[in-house]
C-alpha cells in the first residue's frame, strides 16, 4: 500500500503521518531523505525479502512527484499495478498533484492520497483541543485560545509547542493556566511587535519585561534593535508622508501592510522629529558598541531602555 500526504502545515502533517504509522502497528521501519536516495531505490527496497520476510514500512521524506522523470513515473505506476504487503508512506512537498498525470490518477484510485488542508482559526483551535482529549487531558475553551494566542496563530508553532505541553503532563489528567505559561513559548514575531509598542509608549517598565522575554527566546539583541529602527524610521516617514493621504495609499507607497501604518498612526504626534532623530541617534549608538566595541549589548539595550 502506498500512503500519499500533501500539505504546508509540516508539524499537523507529521503529526497525521505519526498517528497512521502508530494504527499500522509495523515494526520494521526505514526512513529515507528524498534525494539522498533515488525512487529505483524505494522500489527495490519494498520488492527485497529480507532473511526473516518482516512487513516493512519505508517513510520518504521531501519527495515531490514533479522530480520524476518520465521513466520513473513508469516504473512507480508498475508498482502500483503490481503492489505487495509492505507500505509506503510519501510525505510530499509539493502543493498539488498534477491532475492530467496518469500517474496521479492511478494514484487516486488505487492509493492513499492525503490532503492536508491549511487551518483557519476555528479548525485550529479544534485541532488542539482533540490533541487533549485524544491524550485524556481536560483543557478549557479558554486555554486552547490562550495557546493559540501565545503561538500567533500558526499552526506548525502551535503544534510543536501543544507537543511539549504534553510531554509536560505525561501521567496528569488537567491543564492548569500554570502549565501553559511555564511552557509555551511566546510567538517572538508577536512578541517583538509588543516590545516595539512598549517602546514607542515610554513604558519602560514593559518594554524590559518583554526585552528580557526575547532574549530568553534566543533572539539576538542586534536584531532587535534592527526591528526597533526600522520602525523608528518608519514613524519619521509616515510623520513627513500622512498629509493628503489616506492609511491604504500611505502603505503602498511605503511598502508595508495598511495595519502596520494603522498601529504607527497614534504615535505621529507623540514624536517630534527631532525625538525620533535622537533615539535612531541612541540605537546606532548601541549598534556601534555592541559590534565595534565589544560592549555588553544586554546591559546596553537595558541602559536604552531606561532612558526613553
Amino acid at each position: 500500500m502506498i500512503y500519499v500526504f500533501i500539505g504546508s502545515d509540516f508539524s499537523i502533517l507529521n503529526d497525521s503521518v505519526n498517528k497512521l504509522i502508530s494504527n499500522l502497528n509495523i515494526d520494521n521501519i526505514i526512513r529515507y531523505e528524498f534525494g539522498e536516495i533515488t525512487l529505483r531505490d524505494i522500489i527495490e527496497e519494498i520488492n527485497y525479502v529480507d532473511l526473516f520476510n518482516e512487513k516493512k514500512l519505508l517513510v520518504v521524506s521531501n519527495f515531490s512527484f514533479k522530480k520524476l522523470n518520465e521513466d520513473e513515473e513508469k516504473m512507480l505506476m508498475r508498482y502500483i499495478e503490481n503492489m505487495n504487503d509492505n507500505v509506503i508512506i510519501f510525505k510530499c512537498i509539493d502543493e498539488s498533484l498534477d491532475e492530467r498525470k496518469s500517474l496521479t490518477k492511478l494514484l487516486k484510485s488505487k492509493c492513499d492520497v492525503r490532503k492536508i488542508e491549511k487551518l483557519d482559526y476555528k479548525m485550529l483551535h479544534q485541532y488542539v483541543t482533540n490533541m487533549f482529549k485524544e491524550n485524556n487531558i481536560e483543557a478549557t475553551y479558554n486555554q486552547v485560545k490562550a495557546i493559540l494566542d501565545l503561538c500567533d496563530y500558526n499552526p506548525d508553532y502551535t503544534i510543536n509547542e501543544v507537543n511539549k505541553l504534553l510531554l509536560y503532563k505525561i501521567g496528569d489528567t488537567v491543564l492548569y493556566d500554570k502549565d501553559i505559561n511555564d511552557v509555551v513559548s511566546r510567538s517572538t514575531e508577536k512578541e517583538l511587535f509588543k516590545f516595539t509598542e512598549n517602546v514607542m509608549k515610554k513604558d519602560i517598565g514593559r518594554s524590559i519585561n518583554s526585552f528580557k522575554i526575547l532574549i530568553s527566546s534566543n533572539m539576538d539583541v542586534v536584531v532587535i534593535i534592527d526591528s526597533l529602527a526600522k520602525q523608528f524610521r518608519l514613524l519619521m516617514q509616515v510623520k513627513d508622508l500622512r498629509y493628503g493621504k489616506d492609511e491604504e495609499s500611505l502603505a503602498r507607497l511605503l511598502g508595508v501592510k495598511s495595519y502596520t501604518i494603522k498601529k504607527l498612526y497614534p504615535f505621529v504626534d507623540e514624536y517630534s522629529h527631532e525625538e525620533i532623530a535622537n533615539i535612531l541617534h541612541k540605537l546606532s549608538d548601541v549598534d556601534v558598541d555592541i559590534k565595534v566595541n565589544g560592549f555588553d549589548k544586554i546591559e546596553l539595550m537595558e541602559k536604552f531602555l531606561i532612558g526613553l
